[in-house]
């Protein structure tokens, strides 16, 4: 009988694995023995460590608090979320954030999991705007005030996570 795969546990290591070490030094190898798993059974799985790294990315960051914001009545308290959301997500994932930001332009075959940061900065977005058609928030592109609010966070959490404390 197969060996059932934690799609959980092998996802946090695959992104640790690239967070510590980039695109280029991160093995399948390294991911496999710290996952408890198989090399092949990687490739089988996901055909090529581009392939696993944006489905484990897209998985992480897909369950992350960012990706989990709802909308309520009350827009300072959605403002205060989105920024709360952003925090736990970046010090859980900032450093694999980076590690793509950075090396997406020296990998092209990463170009796809890049596309794994937008949906959570959308759904920021959906709740700004919101609150905009509801009066509560200024009319402007939501996705530009949500990255406006974040913009000093990101500034400031630009090094390791541990600095936010």
């Amino acid at each position: 009988m197969p060996k059932v795969v934690n799609l959980d546990a092998l996802f946090e290591v695959a992104v640790a694995v690239f967070a510590e070490r980039g695109y280029g030094a991160a093995t399948t190898q390294e991911i496999a023995a710290r996952a408890e798993l198989s090399e092949v059974t990687l490739y089988r799985r996901y055909g090529t460590k581009a392939g696993l790294l944006t489905a484990a990315l897209q998985h992480c960051l897909g369950h992350s608090p960012f990706a989990r914001l709802r909308a309520s009545d009350d827009a300072e308290a959605d403002l205060t979320a989105i920024v709360r959301a952003y925090l736990e997500t970046h010090q859980a994932y900032g450093g694999a954030v980076m590690t793509l930001l950075t090396d997406a332009a020296r990998h092209p075959e990463l170009a796809p999991a890049l596309a794994v940061l937008l949906p959570n900065l959308e759904g920021a977005a959906r709740i700004v705007a919101q609150h905009q058609r509801q009066g509560r928030i200024v009319a402007g592109d939501p996705l530009q005030k949500v990255m406006f609010l974040l913009a000093p966070i990101i500034t400031f959490c630009r090094g390791s996570p541990a600095t936010m404390r």
